[in-house]
């Protein structure tokens, strides 16, 4: 059970990651309804993988880092960590903004938004190999 919540943890962070990127093309190609869909699967699956991560931290014990590069480690774990709090309410104010039809707003604090969350995506897989 622990390897399949971690292999849909990993499948989910990393499509929501992609097409948060997806979105950004869409955006830039003029192709609004297209941005939409991409960056409401995108909110979508990271919710998902959020749930996912509940269930796997209250049933699992948290695995140790035990390799030579525990400098980088702890500077991915820790960068990752406090941008992905960070970057849930940024998320939902960027997607409120959105709906509103707030675009001026909207767009000043989208790719802030985007940025941070490719971030914490690619570090989450990349603490994923960390510990694997």
């Amino acid at each position: 059970m622990y390897e399949l919540l971690t292999i849909l943890s990993l499948i989910t962070i990393g499509l929501s990651g992609s097409l948060i990127l997806t979105g950004l093309v869409l955006i830039k190609l003029g192709l609004r309804d297209w941005h939409k869909r991409a960056m409401l699967t995108a909110s979508f699956l990271a919710l998902v993988f959020v749930v996912l991560y509940l269930v796997k931290s209250s049933l699992y014990p948290p695995k140790h880092y035990t390799g030579s590069y525990k400098t980088l480690y702890y500077f991915t774990l820790w960068s990752h960590t406090i941008l992905a709090i960070i970057n849930f309410p940024l998320a939902v104010y960027t997607v409120y903004l959105g709906f509103k039809e707030k675009f001026e707003k909207h767009r000043k604090i989208a790719p802030i938004t985007a940025v941070v969350w490719i971030y914490v995506a690619v570090t989450g897989w990349m603490i994923y190999f960390f510990l694997n």
